[in-house]
């Protein structure tokens, strides 16, 4: 039987082709969960079919068993393509364009190529005609293509071209990385162009051999190379390499049944598992994954972990971040692992310092209040001719005693009050009570240290407000004064007006309004919290430490109360204290 050599040595590279497909298709199985990995794993096994039914066709010495096996390589021929289309949609970005419709429609067309080729010799649409090559039993058939054939080829070239284009934009747009994996499969596509384009156009050395076998084993091998040294396909990568393993933080990818499709060394380490978590349910390593699931259906998981490593309790924060494709539907979530273990401890020794730091305010306003009474006591009297008349430089002394302990008081007061507001401890006692038992106690102190720095202190008390209105009497004492205090300390010249009114349905209002030197409107949010005080060279020249407006707007919030500002520079501040109109039981 005569040979021609180069048949021999085809087959040797298509035997060859072949073992290298199922090479690649072992090493391809164990990232079948990445997306877009079945269309390649297809491809590979469609060209290996081919190489493989291609080389028995040269071997077989009848026909009829060519033809066969020329009939069989249209399973091959049908479905190489597709797996290459179907593999760079998904790695694209495009996997959603592949519906159930269109994926349907795709398979039939290449299903029907399979049938027409099994049933040729009924219709000769395929091959017109069939001889043996040179008239030798050995080598491949020398076939006449029929009409069929070139819409078969036609649709074939459609899906080449697409992929074709699809690299080509990728290999344009794409960061560098993506550059380099998307050039060389880019380049392996050349091969299946100029190989079947030399056997449609007879441009062949060898015009029996079909060379697309060999063409598409090296697109293949070139797109699994690719694919397999970059493992950036899923779910379009999230990150380069040398960024995703050197995060401190953990992170697992998952895919839109909940596997692990990638994880960084940092989650290897948090699941303790030296076995391979690729591909693994998340659920079978948190045990807990459905009940988060459960109790937050629509939004994304943040729940905290703690188990103990040798003996050290360590703590991480486990919170999830959907993957969305172009429609906006979930296709998988990134997990992140972070480990809060410090923040949580130094968290617990800030609240242990704050507790200390309260309970020391609380115990110092204690053992300061008593002497204090005392020293107010007898400053009064001392004012009040108790122990007999006084001269003017002795009255104006005690009238200083008297008011540097009332605002030595005040700030003790406000002390041991942010303390209570800080640790939760304070409670109202709310009871019927007249304005006049507000304002009258502190008018005395209030009038002195206005009058001091020559302001007019006016007292305003609305005739259509209740007589009896229903609050805590000391804290509202404690927020008339420091509101008034604050008015009179920033107010050089004019007045401070204390006005409690009827403000509208079902609220009652306190508002100090001054003449002083106002609040830019970046500082006013600021002014209530705690320690902080404006800026400014008059402001500057005060003495405090910024709790009074701080202990004022936590009081009005615990009393269900608002609080509004309304000022300009150099022309004053209005407060308004809005509290809720109780009525009496």
């Amino acid at each position: 039987m005569e040979m021609y050599p180069y048949y021999i040595g085809y087959s040797v590279i298509l035997l060859a082709g072949s073992l290298t497909g199922f090479l690649l298709i072992i090493r391809i199985w164990g990232l079948r969960t990445i997306p877009g990995t079945y269309g390649l794993m297809l491809a590979v096994g469609s060209v290996t079919e081919w190489s493989l039914t291609y080389v028995m066709e040269i071997f077989s010495t009848n026909i009829a068993e060519k033809t066969l096996w020329a009939s069989l390589q249209y399973f091959g021929i049908s479905y190489a393509v597709l797996g290459m289309f179907i593999f760079t949609l998904h790695y694209s970005g495009n996997g959603e364009w592949l519906t159930r419709t269109r994926s349907l429609l795709l398979a039939i067309i290449s299903s029907s190529a399979i049938a027409i080729a099994l049933t040729n010799e009924w219709h000769h649409l395929l091959w017109s005609a069939i001889h043996l090559t040179n008239g030798l039993a050995f080598g491949p058939l020398n076939m006449q293509h029929g009409q069929l054939f070139f819409v078969l080829v036609s649709f074939q070239y459609i899906l080449i071209a697409i992929i074709t284009v699809l690299f080509f934009q990728i290999a344009s747009h794409s960061q560098s990385l993506y550059q380099s994996q998307s050039r060389i499969m880019l380049a392996g596509m050349a091969f299946p162009w100029i190989a079947n384009l030399m056997y449609i156009t007879g441009w062949n050395p060898y015009p029996s051999l079909d060379l697309t076998p060999i063409a598409l084993t090296m697109t293949n091998l070139f797109l699994s190379i690719s694919f397999l040294r970059y493992r950036f396909m899923d779910l379009r990568p999230i990150a380069h390499d040398s960024v995703f393993n050197a995060m401190q933080d953990g992170v697992v990818v998952l895919d839109d049944k909940e596997r692990i499709v990638d994880i960084n060394p940092v989650a290897t380490f948090f699941f303790q598992d030296t076995g391979n978590l690729l591909g693994r349910e998340i659920k079978s390593l948190l045990p807990r994954w459905g009940e988060w699931k459960a109790s937050a259906p629509h939004r994304e998981i943040n729940q905290e972990i703690s188990f103990d490593l040798a003996g050290d309790e360590l703590v991480f924060k486990i919170r999830t971040t959907s993957v969305l494709d172009q429609r906006g539907a979930r296709k998988g979530r990134v997990l992140l692992i972070s480990d809060i273990t410090e923040q949580k401890r130094s968290h617990k020794q800030i609240m242990e310092a704050s507790h200390l730091k309260s309970q020391l305010l609380a115990n110092l306003g204690h053992d300061l209040r008593s002497p204090l009474g005392a020293i107010i006591g007898y400053a009064e009297m001392l004012k009040d001719g108790s122990f007999g008349p006084m001269s003017p430089n002795q009255e104006k002394a005690s009238a200083e005693i008297l008011d540097g302990a009332n605002q030595l008081l005040s700030f003790i007061n406000n002390l041991v009050g942010q303390a209570q507001i800080e640790t939760g401890k304070i409670i109202l006692r709310e009871y019927p009570f007249d304005v006049d038992e507000i304002i009258g106690p502190l008018l005395s102190t209030l009038n002195f240290h206005a009058h001091k720095k020559g302001l007019t202190l006016i007292e305003y008390i609305d005739p259509a407000l209740p007589k009896k209105l229903v609050g805590d009497q000391f804290w509202l004492r404690q927020i008339v004064m420091n509101l008034v205090h604050n008015a009179v300390k920033f107010t050089e010249k004019g007045s401070v007006t204390v006005r409690f009114f009827n403000h509208s349905k079902g609220y009652w209002a306190v508002q100090v309004i001054d003449t002083g030197i106002g609040i830019p409107p970046e500082a006013q949010k600021r002014v209530f919290e705690a320690f902080e005080q404006v800026n400014s060279m008059e402001s500057s020249k005060q003495s405090g430490f910024g709790l009074g407006l701080s202990i004022v707007a936590k009081l009005t919030s615990i009393m269900s109360g608002k609080i509004e500002l309304e000022s300009e520079v150099g022309k004053g501040c209005t407060f308004t204290l809005l509290l809720p109109m109780k009525e009496i039981v």
